[in-house]
């Protein structure tokens, strides 16, 4: 009965040494098939059958997808502000050139309308060019008529006449129209002769300068001849 007992005893020993060398070798296996396992687990994806290990390279390859794709969004951006840049001075570029042509075609308009007015003003210019011409031609023939008429020898009876009254003032050359005589200018203090022909006492003529107001007196008459 003791043995027995002590069999018993013993063997109930051993059982518990089984359970517990049999409970790590479980927990051993169940570990590394966990692992295995795991690093071995598939599941489809896109139609296609792929592995834990498959789906960390593609994340990673992805991360590093997206850090591509991320600096290429800041280049692109940076790129982006310098494009703005760009266009917003070629904006006020573009309002300044803008500005220029408006004012181009106000000066054009102004000066379209300057070039009217000059044209005008040249046909208003050539009429009255041609009245001058006219009034030119006219004057002319009055002048030469007036100087034709003024270099005519003028002759004056006997008598006092007073410059710039009876006789227009001028430089003279006097002589006798006929017969002789005394000439006085201004009580003979100016001219005091005495005007004939045929005798050398008298002067058969005399040339002076016969100014406005000058007072002549003549006892024969005279004729008078302007000279340069």
């Amino acid at each position: 009965m003791i043995k027995e007992f002590f069999d018993f005893k013993k063997l109930k020993k051993e059982w518990i040494y089984f359970g517990a060398i049999t409970l790590v070798l479980v927990l051993v296996s169940w570990y590394y098939a966990h692992g295995w396992g795991y690093n071995k687990a598939s599941i489809m994806l896109d139609g296609k059958k792929i592995t834990v290990d498959e789906i960390d390279d593609e994340i990673e390859s992805l991360r590093d997808d997206l850090a591509a794709i991320e600096e290429d969004v800041a280049e692109a951006e940076e790129e982006q502000s310098n494009k703005q840049a760009e266009l917003s001075q070629m904006s006020t570029e573009y309002d300044e050139v803008t500005s220029i042509i408006n004012q181009r075609d106000d000066v054009q308009k102004e000066y379209d309308k300057l070039s009217k007015q000059v044209e005008e003003k040249n046909g208003e210019i050539k009429a009255l060019t041609q009245q001058i011409s006219d009034k030119q031609k006219e004057l002319d023939v009055i002048t030469k008529g007036i100087i034709v008429k003024k270099k005519e020898p003028r002759v004056l009876v006997a008598g006092v006449f007073i410059a710039g009254k009876d006789i227009p003032p001028g430089r003279y050359k006097v002589e006798p129209n006929r017969g002789s005589g005394n000439y006085f200018v201004n009580d003979g203090a100016k001219v005091n002769i005495i005007l004939g022909k045929g005798d050398d006492f008298y002067l058969p003529e005399y040339v002076f300068e016969l100014d406005e107001g000058d007072e002549i007196e003549a006892t024969l008459s005279v004729k008078y001849t302007l000279v340069e």
